[in-house]
Parts: structure tokens; C-alpha cells; sequence
């Protein structure tokens, strides 16, 4: 802990505001006799605490005032500052800097501030208690005062080395402890004597009010019971019925609310189904016309590749017609051929015939046999030509298959091509449905983190409509709890006037002098003391306590009326009362010029209350001789300076009473009589502000409650968006499912289509190969038919030949032997085979006739068939274009309907929540309105039953501030109280107050006298300890001073010997303490034989002894080395820089040896008369200015 500065203003020669600040070091304050350097240590122990005028160096604490000179006038006050640097926290106090200041006002006001918050002096004092410094430290050693510290007696040489051991704050509380246990001790002696008189009383009257106790105990418990349970069940039914009636408004608006969204949504719902219906109507129609196109153009090219087939088969009729034309054209000319020559044949026969008629015969077996051979050669010539015309037949077969094989392979190359694009579509489509298989999948996961996300926003909104629910219900609370105060503050307050207005507290005798006062049998009665007297709250318990029985005393007008109030008394036996007459009552007020500067004087207890001025001598009389004080301490040190001639009373009702006796304990167990009309004007205000507060509750309550709404609201929007998703990824799974069946469906085609490809390719090869076997075998055929041709020419020249021969035989025939009949015969035949020609030559006219037809009819077939070909190819454009249309027209009212659907699913969703809603709310509606009139028709049953019983409205009734912890309980309770009072008969009441009162003030009194022995027990432990520990701790330190004493003292005085001892070695706390040295080459006996610069030197020696055990922060020591020698001087200067380390010392000198050491000069002057100037001086401008050379 460092001092930084000391502030005087108005302190003694310093009327200005001056300020000294201190460093590390040694400070020396320097000046003329009479330029009031001491004043500056008087200023320090003034603002640490001290109240010894004689310490301060004058006669009265005013005289610290600056008086005024003759050019300035006096000062109305003073003041001083100290600031100390507590970062260590050395003092007991939270903060680094310490600012202690002390004023002083000329009317004998004290103020005391700490950081500049007002304090006690008590509260300065026990700040630096122990730290050696404050009133009672060695930090601050006065002018003069260093000798005392030897020549002092030894007993009273003790308290500097008890503040050095550290044990002046155990000394404080065990004086303290022992001043209360003295206390404590006079209580007890009191209250047994008390306790000894009440014993008597209690024991008759106990059996007496036993009874009667036991009857108002059972009656007043069952009346309790009774209106308590009827309070909890009006209480529980008015709130229920509340509570209904709010939630049935509300629930009232909410289902019109549902019922009015439902009306809503289904107009809406029912518009979009008729949309739906309309586009799905649409749709259908649509992709059925198109299913329809994509049919017809399927047909029609079916039909164009049919006759496309045709034509091919037709084209090759038609060069199988021709062929055949081509070969019967051949047949014909060679029949001609034939027939001309056998005609001329004929005719050459009929004309040899005539001339040769004889030959013929001749050369008929010639001829005969030559015909034989021209019949087996024509034999074969026509099985040839059979055999030619088969395989013609058989190569127009062979033509014919190959040409349909080649034709059916066109087909099923064009069907692959075809094939091929739906296999290359069906391929995009499958990848185009995985991939909107993978985005639904995406569109689910991220639909499922949105359903989770809205999850957990649901559940913050639900927490936050919990959250101020609970607010809300708090706020509830406490708008309840502050009503229920203020009702509890209204009830105390009636209470107390019903008190006051019964004059509780006051005696029996009182009480009826007031009543027959009232009724008018009494006149001049003004009333008790009580009632007359205006006291402020903070003064009640005290000038309760001074008034003490006189709070019961009666005014009255005269004497007159006070004998009447005693005589009505006496007549009717109610006790005694005291009647103060305004007549014949004066009073007077003490004069406390003499305390009222003193610590802890409030003031004269007359002047502490008002009254009206005809009272003013009443109170005067009261309380006019009577002193109050903050607390007890200083109402005994403002009794002792007053020689206690009166009594002073403290604030918190301990008395010390005129001639030096103590009262005090607890309060009195009729305190409050003087305070409780301003306790029932605070009470009322204190509920009104309670009830102010309530409301203010309340409309915050209605905030939160609106904030609770609030939140519901966005809690339900978000249970909105979390269906919404749900929604979305129900719709999402369904698309997904959907894709997945289009992606199964699709699979299966294009396995289809594949198969068809693969079966295709399969018949593709069986034609290729019936193609080429019907062009082998074509091939084969036409060589053949070659062959025959040419084998069947060749017997037709063989039978050429064979027929000239036969002519040249019927000739020789003829001519030897039958010439003429072979001439017939060759006729015949000639004419035969000219007859067979000529048929043969009309059936191959026929057949040519006929083949040209078929021939004409194929060419017409084909120009039909291309002209339908060319028509069905358009149609089916035409078609396919009509069925793109259509698909794309059922995209657009797909998504129509889409979107359509996803609305309607909304809205459907919207409305199965707000039928759920409406029909909760329905039933909850019903239910609320049977409670509402059950709990009503109960609510008036109590009331009824509450007047007829006890005359009492339920406001009435709540006013008696009756609870019911356990309902089943109470009613059990209340059956069994009633069967008790029955039981009991007939009761007196009267013995249960009188009882009641001597009861009560022996139980106090026991308990205080239990309490007070208690306390003397914990005292008498506690002084116990705490002498222990002052001995253990003071011996240890006294051991430690004695050494550091006699190292000093050899030290100082350069040899000899010293040492401190105990007067009395058994009692270290009592004991005086002895000095005894030894100067070197001295024998001394008795330490007063010593000079007085030897005597300076062993105190100052003492006192750097005493430092080193507890050194304070600083010292300022005031000329204690103006006996010293300068030898000693430089001894006593250098010392003080060994001691440098941990003290800081501020030093009023002379002596240029302390000067030298020092590390700051300030001098003091005195330049006008009477008013004190500090100049200040560092080290080496000392020196400079004094001439030292270093």
C-alpha cells in the first residue's frame, strides 16, 4: 500500500484546498516555528479517525476550523483527504484506490466517505484496524509524543504494542463481547424475577381456559375450514368457468374460422375436380385418336408392304405369261410348218395314188413296218414334249418362288430398318426413363432432408411455443402473485384499522374509557398517547420504546374529566389507567447543545414526532427529557458525557437509563401502537403500487399471450410447408413407381423388338436360302428344258428321216407289191396327222388367248395396286402427323392435369386438417359448454350457502385470507370438528384472553430468558477464544519486538544492551510492560535517569523495533528526533533509509541531517498572518538550495 496524497481545505492555517502527494521514499516537511507543519500531521490522524480534541491540539473540535484572520474571513467547514494505492488489497476494501475523507461543519455535523460513499466513523476505524495505522496506530507520532513512549507507565505503554501484535481488533470484539454479556446478565436477573411472578398466575388459569380454548380452537377451525372450503371451490369454479368461457370464445372463433377455410377449400376443390375431370376427358380422347392413327397408319402400311407383294407377284405372272406366249408362238409356227407339208404330202399321195395304186400295195408291209418306227419315234417326240411342258410349268414354279422369296425379303429388310429405329428409340426412351428415375430418386432424398429439415423447424416451433407458454404462464403468475400481495396488503391494512378501531394492544381500562367516550357516558377524552402523536417510521421503535407504558395513557381535557374516567373505572372494576389533563401537564425540553455534535446523536425524541400545538405540552412532558442515538455505543457515550441526567434511547430500542442503568433486548410485545396508522397509510399505498404492478402484468401477459399465439401460427405454417413436403414426396415415390413400371414395360418391348429383330433375321436367312435353291433349281430346270428341246428336235429329224424311208418303201411297195394301197394308206395317214396338227394348232390359239388376258388383267392389277399404294402412303403421313398431334396435345393437358391434381392434393390435405380441426373443435365446444354450466350452477350454490351461513359476500369472505393446503383432508377434518364441539357442551370464553395474555408473556419471557442464557453461553466461548488466541498472538509478537529492540538499541547507540519485559509474566494481556536498557559504559537502575536525548533515542529505538514486526504502509513522525544530537540525528536519518523498503515516511523536521536524506522537501510558510503556504522541493533542488555538495 502506497500514501498518494493528503488534501487539506479549511483545516486549522490551511484555508485553501492543499495537496501534499507522496512517492516512494522519504518526505520532509520543513518550516519555522509556527508555519503549521504539525498541522499537516494533525490532519492526518484527524482524517483517520481521531476524536481526542487534546490529541488535535485544541480545546473543541471546531477549533480544527479554519478561524479567519483579519484580512479572510472563518470557514463554515473543513476537510481532508487521503489516497492510498491499495493494489496489494492490504486494506479490506474491494478497489486500488483508497480515498478516505473526513468534513467537518461548524454546527457539529460529521460526514465520513470511503471512495466518497458515506460511512461510519466505525466503518473507517475498522478499515485500518491492525494496519498500524488509524486513531489507535504508531504510524502517526505527534510533536512532542515520542517521549511518551518511555515515560509512560507500563501498563499504559501496552496499547502500541498491541496494535504492533495485531490483536486490537480481537481486543475490540472481546470488549464488545463482554459489554454484552454484562448486559446479558442484567436481562437475565430481570426476567427470572419476572418469570417467578407470572409462574403464580399461570397455573390457575390454564384449566379455565383449557376448555374454552379447546371450544374457539374447534369453532374457529371449523369456521375456517368451512369458508376456506367454500373459497377453493368458488375460487376453483370461478376459474374453471373463466377458463371455459375464454376457451369457448375462442374455440367459438376458431371453428367459424375452420368452418368458413372449409367452405373455401371446398369450392376450390370441387373446381379443380371438374378441371381434372375435363382434362382427363380430353386426354383420353386425345390418345385414343391418336392410338386410333398410329393404328390406321400401322394398317395402311401394312397394306402398302401387301401390295407392294402383289405387284412383285403380278410382274412376275406377267413374264411367266410371256414366257409361256413366247413358247406357244414357237409351237404354232412349227405346226403350221407341219401341217402345210403334210397337206402337200397328201395331195402328192392322192396323185401318186392314182398313178401308183399298184405300188401301194406292194410296199405296204414296207410301209407298215416303216410306220411302226414313225409311230414309236412320235411316241417319244410327245413324251418329250410332255416332258418339256412339265418343266416349263416347273420353272414358272421355281420363277414364281423365287420371286416371292426375294419379295418377302424386301419385306423384312424394310420391317428391320424399322425395327432398328424402334429399337434405337426404345433405347433413348429406356435411358431418358433411367435418368428420370435417378432425378425422382434425387427429388426424394432431397424432399426427405427438406421433410427433415421442416421436422426440426416444426419442433423449434413448438419449443417456442412452449417457451412462451411458460413466459406467458410466469407472467400469469406473477400478475396473480401481485394481486394476491396486494389483496394480502389490503387484508393486513384492514386488519390493523379493525386494530386500531378495536384498540388492540391497549389495556382492558383503556379500551373502556374510549368506548364510554364514544358512547358519550365520558366527555374531554381526547384519547391514548398513540393516537396524537405523528411519528416517522425510522423513529417509531425508538420513541416507542421511550414512551414505553405511557403509549397507554389517556388525554384529557381537565382534572375534571380524569377523576370521571377513574371513578367509571373503579365502578366497574376494568383495571387502572394514567390521564395526562392538558390543564395541568407541561413539559420541557432538554438542552443538547452540549451532544448534539457528538457521533450517533439523532435528536431530542419531542422533536422527533409531531403533534397538534394543544398536544405539545403532553409530549414535551413525555418524551422532552429523552435523547435518541443510532445505536446503543453511542447512546452510552452521549449518556456518560451527559453525566446521565437523562435517558437516551437508541434507534433500535435499547435505553440507558438517567442515572446509569441499562434496558434494552427485544422489542416489547406491544410495540407497533405508535406506527400503525402511518404502517396502515403504507400498507394501502404499498397495494395500490402492488395492484398497479398487477395490471401492468396483466397487459404484459396479454403480449405474451399474443406473442404465444404468434408462434402458433408460425408453428402451423410450418406444419404447412412439412405436409407440403410430405405431399410432394408421396407424389414423388408415386412418379418413381411409375417410372419404374415405364421403365419395366419399355424393357420388355425393346426385348421384344430385339426378339423380332433376331426372328427376322432368322426368316431373313430361310428366304436367302429358298431364293437361291429356286435359282439352282431354276438354273436347272432351263438346262433341262434345253435338253429336251434339243433331244426332241432331233427325233423329230429322226422321224423325218424315218418318214422319207416309209415313202421310199411304199413307193417300192407300191411298185412290187401293193403300191397303190400304200399310196391310200400314206394319204390316210398324211390326212390324220394334217387332221391332229390342226387341233393341236387351235388348242395353242386358245391358250395363247387365254394367257394374253391374264397377262392384260395382271398389268391392270398393278396400275390399281400402285395407285392404292400411293394413296395408302398418304393416308398414313397423313395419320402419323394427326397421331403426333395428339400426343403432343395429351403432354399439355397432362400437365394441366398435373398440376391441377398436385393443387387438389393440397387442397384436400388442407381440408382433411381443418375438418380434423373443425370436429376437435366441435366436440371441445360441447364439452366446454356442459362444464361451463355445471361449474356455474356449483358457483352459486356456494354463494348461497356462504350468506345463509355466516352473513358473508365472497369478498367478504376472501378478506379473512383463509387456505386450503389438502381438500380431502380439510372435509375429513371438518366432519371431525364438528362431532367435537358438539361434544364439549356449554363453554366460557372470558378465561381465554386473560390466559392467553399472562400465557404469552411467559412463554416470552422464557424464551427470551432461554435466548438470553444462550447468548451469555456463546459470549462467555466466545471471550474465551478470543483471550486465547490474543495471548498466543501477542506473545509471539511482544518475543519478536523484544529482539528487534535490543539489535536496534546496539545499533543506535552503538553498543550497551536492552530489552522489554512483562510486569506481571502470568497475565501477558494485563500485564505492564518494563523498559530496560543499558547505554554503553552506563549503569542506569531506572530508565528516567536517562537524558533526554538518551530517552528519544531508546523510544525511537522502541519504535523501529515495533515497526519491523507490523510495519505500516508510512509514518509520519513529527519532530521526534529534535532531542538527538546530530550524530544521532544521522544515525536516526540513515536508518530510516534502511526502513525505506516497506514504509514510506513523511517527516516534520529541523534537523538538516533528516533534510539531507530526504527524497522530497516540502516547506511550509506562513507568508500571510495566519494562513499556512507549501512550496515544494525535490531532492536536488534541496541540495542546490541548501548548499549540499554529494
Amino acid at each position: 500500500m502506497l500514501l498518494k496524497s493528503l488534501e487539506l481545505q479549511g483545516f486549522k492555517t490551511f484555508p485553501d484546498k492543499t495537496t501534499l502527494k507522496f512517492e516512494n521514499g522519504i518526505t520532509a516537511v520543513v518550516g519555522p516555528n509556527g508555519s503549521g507543519k504539525s498541522n499537516i500531521s494533525d490532519a492526518m490522524r484527524w482524517v483517520l479517525g481521531e476524536q481526542s480534541t487534546r490529541a488535535l491540539r485544541c480545546s473543541k473540535m471546531e477549533d480544527i476550523i479554519f478561524s479567519g484572520t483579519p484580512q479572510r474571513k472563518a470557514q463554515g467547514f473543513c476537510e481532508v483527504t487521503v489516497t492510498m494505492d491499495n493494489t496489494d488489497r492490504e486494506l479490506n476494501y474491494d478497489g486500488d484506490t483508497v480515498s478516505v475523507t473526513r468534513r467537518f461543519y461548524r454546527s457539529g455535523e460529521s460526514e465520513y466517505r470511503i471512495n466518497k460513499t458515506l460511512v461510519r466513523l466505525r466503518d473507517v476505524h475498522e478499515l485500518f484496524m491492525d494496519t498500524g495505522l488509524g486513531r489507535d496506530g504508531y504510524s502517526i507520532i505527534g510533536q512532542g509524543k515520542i517521549d511518551s513512549i518511555v515515560s509512560a507507565k507500563s501498563e499504559d505503554r501496552r496499547e502500541i504494542f498491541e496494535e504492533a501484535a495485531g490483536i486490537s481488533r480481537f481486543r475490540y470484539r472481546k470488549e464488545e463481547a463482554e459489554r454484552r454479556l454484562e448486559k446479558a446478565e442484567e436481562n437475565l436477573i430481570r426476567l427470572h424475577d419476572i418469570l417467578n411472578e407470572l409462574e403464580e398466575r399461570v397455573g390457575p388459569l390454564r384449566e379455565q381456559a383449557e376448555k374454552a380454548e379447546k371450544f374457539i380452537a374447534l369453532d374457529s377451525e371449523k369456521k375456517e375450514l368451512e369458508i376456506g372450503l367454500w373459497l377453493e371451490t368458488l375460487e376453483r369454479s370461478g376459474k374453471i368457468v373463466r377458463e371455459v368461457e375464454e376457451k369457448i370464445a375462442s374455440a367459438q372463433n376458431s371453428y367459424e374460422e375452420v368452418e368458413s377455410e372449409l367452405n373455401v377449400l371446398s369450392a376450390q376443390i370441387e373446381q379443380n375436380f371438374t378441371e381434372t375431370n375435363g382434362c382427363t376427358a380430353q386426354m383420353e380422347e386425345a390418345r385414343l385418336k391418336a392410338s386410333e392413327a398410329d393404328e390406321l397408319a400401322t394398317r395402311k402400311e401394312g397394306e402398302v408392304s401387301v401390295l407392294e407383294n402383289d405387284i412383285l407377284h403380278e410382274q412376275q405372272t406377267i413374264r411367266r405369261l410371256n414366257g409361256e406366249i413366247e413358247s406357244a408362238a414357237l409351237t404354232g409356227q412349227t405346226l403350221e410348218a407341219d401341217i402345210q407339208e403334210k397337206e402337200q404330202a397328201v395331195k402328192a399321195k392322192e396323185a401318186e395314188a392314182a398313178q401308183n395304186h399298184a405300188d401301194f400295195i406292194a410296199f405296204t408291209a414296207q410301209l407298215e413296218e416303216l410306220r411302226a418306227g414313225t409311230d414309236s419315234t412320235t411316241r417319244e417326240i410327245d413324251a418329250v414334249s410332255a416332258e418339256l411342258v412339265a418343266l416349263n410349268a416347273a420353272l414358272s414354279e421355281m420363277r414364281v418362288q423365287q420371286s416371292s422369296a426375294e419379295s418377302s425379303m424386301q419385306e423384312i429388310r424394310a420391317r428391320a430398318e424399322t425395327v432398328d429405329a424402334a429399337i434405337t428409340e426404345s433405347e433413348e426412351r429406356l435411358a431418358a426413363l433411367h435418368t428420370e428415375c435417378e432425378e425422382l430418386d434425387a427429388m426424394l432424398h432431397d424432399t426427405a432432408e427438406y421433410i427433415q429439415n421442416a421436422e426440426n423447424t416444426v419442433q423449434g416451433h413448438e419449443m417456442r411455443v412452449q417457451q412462451r407458454r411458460k413466459r406467458a404462464e410466469a407472467v400469469k403468475a406473477e400478475a396473480d402473485r401481485q394481486m394476491l400481495d396486494a389483496k394480502e396488503k389490503e387484508r393486513r391494512a384492514g386488519l390493523l384499522e379493525d386494530l386500531e378501531r378495536n384498540l388492540e394492544g391497549f389495556t382492558q381500562s383503556v379500551k373502556t374509557v374510549m368506548r364510554e367516550s364514544t358512547r358519550g357516558n365520558l366527555r374531554g377524552i381526547h384519547g391514548p398517547v398513540t393516537r396524537l402523536l405523528k411519528v416517522p417510521r425510522e423513529y417509531a421503535v425508538a420513541l416507542e420504546t421511550a414512551l414505553g407504558a405511557a403509549m397507554q395513557n389517556v388525554v384529557v381535557d381537565s382534572e375534571d374529566a380524569a377523576k370521571a374516567a377513574i371513578r367509571l373505572l373503579k365502578q366497574r372494576d376494568s383495571g387502572r389507567a394514567t390521564f395526562l389533563p392538558l390543564t395541568t401537564v407541561r413539559g420541557t425540553v432538554i438542552d443538547a447543545r452540549d451532544v448534539q455534535n457528538m457521533p450517533g446523536f439523532v435528536g431530542v425524541a419531542s422533536t422527533l414526532c409531531h403533534c397538534d400545538e394543544q398536544y405539545a405540552g403532553i409530549r414535551d412532558s413525555l418524551l422532552g427529557r429523552t435523547i435518541v442515538t443510532e445505536d446503543l455505543d453511542r447512546a452510552a457515550e452521549i449518556a456518560r458525557r451527559i453525566r446521565f441526567r437523562y435517558r437516551v434511547v437508541s434507534l433500535d430500542g435499547q435505553i440507558v437509563n438517567a442515572g446509569g442503568s441499562f434496558t434494552g433486548g427485544s422489542a416489547a410485545r406491544n410495540s407497533g401502537l405508535l406506527s400503525r396508522s402511518a404502517e396502515i397509510a403504507r400498507i394501502r399505498a404499498d397495494a395500490q403500487m402492488l395492484a398497479q404492478a398487477a395490471n401492468e402484468t396483466l397487459e404484459r401477459h396479454k403480449t405474451t399471450q399474443q406473442e404465444v399465439l404468434q408462434a402458433m401460427v408460425e408453428l402451423e405454417n410450418a406444419k404447412a410447408v412439412l405436409a407440403q413436403h410430405r405431399e410432394d414426396e408421396i407424389r414423388f415415390k408415386t412418379e418413381a413407381a411409375r417410372a419404374a413400371r415405364d421403365v419395366e414395360t419399355e424393357t420388355a418391348n425393346l426385348a421384344s423388338l430385339r426378339d423380332e429383330k433376331e426372328s427376322a433375321a432368322k426368316r431373313l436367312s430361310g428366304f436367302v436360302q429358298t431364293a437361291d435353291s429356286a435359282q439352282q433349281k431354276t438354273e436347272e430346270t432351263e438346262d433341262k428344258i434345253q435338253a429336251a428341246r434339243s433331244k426332241m428336235e432331233s427325233m423329230i429329224g429322226d422321224r423325218e428321216d424315218a418318214m422319207h424311208r416309209c415313202d421310199e418303201t411304199l413307193q417300192h411297195l407300191q411298185e412290187i407289191r401293193f403300191a397303190g394301197l400304200a399310196i391310200e394308206k400314206d394319204k390316210e395317214s398324211l390326212e390324220n396327222a394334217v387332221q391332229t396338227l390342226k387341233a393341236q394348232q387351235s388348242e395353242r390359239a386358245a391358250r395363247i388367248e387365254s394367257l394374253n388376258q391374264e397377262l392384260a388383267e395382271s398389268f391392270e392389277k398393278i396400275k390399281a395396286r400402285e395407285a392404292d399404294i400411293e394413296n395408302r402412303k398418304i393416308e398414313s403421313a397423313n395419320l402419323r402427323e394427326t397421331a403426333k398431334e395428339k400426343r403432343q396435345t395429351v403432354s399439355v393437358i397432362a400437365a394441366k392435369r398435373t398440376a391441377l391434381e398436385q393443387q387438389t392434393s393440397e387442397l384436400r390435405q388442407k381440408e382433411r386438417e381443418a375438418s380434423s380441426r373443425r370436429e376437435t373443435i366441435g366436440l371441445e365446444l360441447a364439452r366446454l359448454r356442459e362444464r361451463r354450466e355445471n361449474q356455474s350452477g356449483e358457483y352459486d350454490a356456494i354463494l348461497k350457502k356462504l350468506w345463509e351461513e355466516y352473513e358473508l359476500t365472497r369478498r367478504e369472505a376472501e378478506e379473512m385470507n383463509i387456505t386450503i393446503e389438502d381438500v380431502p383432508t380439510a372435509q375429513r377434518r371438518l366432519s371431525e370438528l364438528k362431532n367435537s364441539i358438539k361434544a364439549l357442551g356449554s363453554v366460557n370464553v372470558a378465561a381465554v384472553v386473560e390466559y392467553k395474555e399472562v400465557s404469552e408473556r411467559y412463554n416470552f419471557l422464557k424464551t427470551q430468558t432461554d435466548d438470553v442464557q444462550r447468548s451469555r453461553a456463546e459470549l462467555l466461548k466466545l471471550i474465551d477464544n478470543l483471550t486465547k488466541q490474543m495471548q498466543t498472538q501477542f506473545a509471539e509478537r511482544f518475543s519478536v519486538i523484544n529482539q528487534n529492540f535490543s539489535r536496534i538499541f546496539q545499533e543506535l547507540f552503538g553498543g550497551g544492551s536492552a530489552e522489554l519485559c512483562f510486569t506481571d509474566s502470568g497475565d501477558v494481556l494485563h500485564s505492564g510492560i518494563d523498559i530496560r536498557v543499558h547505554p554503553p559504559g552506563k549503569i542506569v537502575s531506572h530508565i528516567e535517569l536517562l537524558s533526554g536525548g538518551e530517552k528519544a533515542l531508546v523510544a525511537i529505538s522502541l519504535y523501529f523495533a515495533i515497526m519491523r514486526v507490523n510495519p505500516p504502509s508510512f509514518c509520519m513522525l513529527d519532530e521526534i528526533e529534535a532531542a538527538l544530537d546530530d550524530v544521532n540525528v544521522v544515525r536516526f536519518a540513515n536508518y530510516l533509509r534502511r526502513m525505506n523498503q516497506k514504509t514510506q515516511f513523511i517527516v516534520i523536521t529541523h534537523r538538516r541531517g533528516t533534510m539531507e536524506e530526504a527524497d522530497m522537501l516540502y516547506g511550509v510558510t506562513m507568508q500571510d498572518q495566519g494562513i499556512s503556504k507549501l512550496l515544494a522541493l525535490h531532492a536536488h533542488e534541496a541540495q542546490e538550495k541548501l548548499g549540499i555538495t554529494t
